[in-house]
């Protein structure tokens, strides 16, 4: 029995035949091929029969397996768009890396035909591309004498560390770098630290630790770490611990930068986190928020890693990053439907076309760079809301937060 079967594709100007597996749907087949399946019609045709007016359509849930084998298979493509000059027509493959990671991918276009590169990259080359990055945007961006940065043990906040470093060293820095690392079970485990500690005491990053205790404490509350999440949960539903958590980490890292004199502090932003935020706001009629640099009043947020793929963030410490990925699979297996649906829109669009990503999130930036919202503080509860914020939630927030702080 014959596993493969013949299909011919057939583009505006020109017609290729490919080689399909039968176990396949046409649908998974052109996805296979890194082709949109809603940008082709699948037909039949009569093996030696022509013309085209025979053509019988088909719909491409179809598995190949189950057409008959006198039937010819022609995937046509519904739109007069040349591929040559936008689909890669060959794949240059460099040197392969050792221990390699991740790949990264570009495209170029000489004389008008599509090619890609393909680069295989360790966690040697993916510390270099972020320790490049992280410096070009501290020396742009970055005027305090303390950053205070929020390192949690994954891969994104570890990756940035080194970058500190080789700002300091190739600028003659007198920056000071202040890591704090959460620990609150499950959310954040007692395990992160230890890579957290790890990587500050390695690029000289000074480095401090909050259990739940010293959050409070930090923080002048008024209860517990637990009983807040707890009754944040029940007004807000069980799948928002993420957002939770995102308040807790900017509050606290605005606490610290109230007591050690500075107004800037780093959180661990890549491309995807940013993309799927601009997702969500676009989607819903709303100004994005400003990226990448947030004001929050008089402090500002700084987002280092927000050109970085997070794959090339993971890729620089492999086994931190899985480590990180196996502790949240017993604590984090729960979130809300719309932030499960943003991020997979965020990671997709990328892997859809190389770099397209980037690309929305820079034309959003020059679209809103004098138009970004002004989170307004409200003063009694130390709260930070955008313009379309909804007001019963507000006054929910309001209520908790006057309860413990």
């Amino acid at each position: 029995m014959d596993y493969n079967r013949k299909i011919k594709i057939r583009f505006a100007a020109e017609e290729k035949i490919s080689i399909a597996p039968i176990e396949l749907t046409l649908e998974s087949f052109l996805l296979s091929q890194r082709l949109p399946s809603n940008l082709f019609q699948g037909y039949l045709l009569d093996a030696g029969i022509s013309p085209d007016s025979h053509l019988k359509p088909i719909p491409l849930n179809l598995f190949i397996k189950d057409i008959p084998d006198d039937k010819e298979i022609i995937l046509q493509c519904i739109r007069n768009i040349d591929f040559r000059s936008v689909f890669p027509q060959r794949i240059n493959s460099y040197e392969k890396a050792e221990n390699a990671a991740t790949i990264i991918r570009s495209l170029e276009f000489p004389g008008g035909e599509c090619v890609e590169d393909v680069y295989e990259i360790n966690d040697l080359v993916a510390q270099n591309i972020v320790e490049e990055k992280v410096c070009d945007f501290m020396r742009q961006y970055s005027t305090a004498q303390i950053v205070i940065a929020g390192i949690s043990g994954g891969g994104d906040s570890n990756s940035v560390l080194k970058g500190f470093r080789a700002f300091t060293e190739k600028h003659n820095s007198p920056k000071r770098y202040m890591g704090f690392t959460l620990v609150f079970e499950p959310f954040w485990p007692k395990s992160a630290v230890e890579r957290a500690a790890k990587l500050c005491a390695k690029y000289g990053v000074e480095h401090y630790v909050f259990d739940p205790e010293g959050m409070e404490e930090l923080l002048q509350m008024k209860g517990k770490m637990a009983d807040l999440l707890a009754e944040f949960q029940n007004k807000f539903g069980i799948n928002t611990h993420n957002f939770f958590a995102t308040y807790i980490i900017s509050k606290i890292a605005r606490r610290l930068c109230v007591i050690h004199g500075t107004d800037e502090y780093c959180l661990g932003f890549n491309r995807e986190d940013l993309l799927a935020e601009l997702i969500f706001s676009l989607m819903n009629g709303r100004k994005p928020l400003s990226f990448p640099v947030r004001q929050f009043g008089d402090i500002k947020l700084l987002m280092p890693l927000w050109t970085l793929p997070k794959k090339v963030l993971d890729a620089c410490y492999p086994k931190h990053s899985l480590s990180n990925y196996l502790e949240r699979e017993r604590g984090d297996s729960t979130t809300t439907p719309q932030r499960s649906l943003i991020f997979y829109l965020g990671h997709a669009i990328d892997d859809a076309y190389d770099n397209l990503g980037l690309s929305l999130m820079e034309g959003a930036r020059k679209l809103f760079s004098e138009n970004w919202p002004v989170l307004e503080l409200l003063d009694e509860a130390d709260l930070y809301v955008t313009p379309d914020a909804d007001q019963e939630k507000i006054s929910a927030m309001k209520e908790l937060v006057k309860k413990y702080f």
